[in-house]
């Protein structure tokens, strides 16, 4: 089993009741879509109603930089398999921080 995270830009389409995700996003210039299951945490914040929690409803409207970690399984006499995990939205994340007064 090897895990390893890549950071994609493209549009997320997020269903929180089944902890799926779609991502359209490019691979070495070539569209792609990626398709898996969000994480734990993740899903946690996505159904969260506080102002810390994520809207799936704005993930989507435009693209984001997502971290999605890929878990590749070898199994004896079984074909290899990969699964995919939404692990972070970058953006929604930065959105959500308030900003320090030292800033303004």
């Amino acid at each position: 089993m090897d895990d390893h995270s890549h950071e994609y830009v493209g549009t997320v389409y997020v269903l929180p009741q089944s902890r799926t995700f779609e991502l359209s996003t490019t691979i070495h210039g070539i569209p792609a879509t990626i398709t898996g299951t969000v994480c734990q945490q993740l899903a946690e914040r996505l159904h969260d109603p506080s102002p810390d929690g994520l809207d799936a409803t704005l993930v989507a409207t435009r693209p984001r930089r997502v971290e999605v970690m890929t878990r590749e399984l070898h199994e004896r006499h079984r074909a290899p398999r990969k699964q995919h995990f939404l692990m972070r939205v970058y953006e929604i994340e930065e959105q959500a921080r308030p900003v320090p007064l030292s800033t303004i």
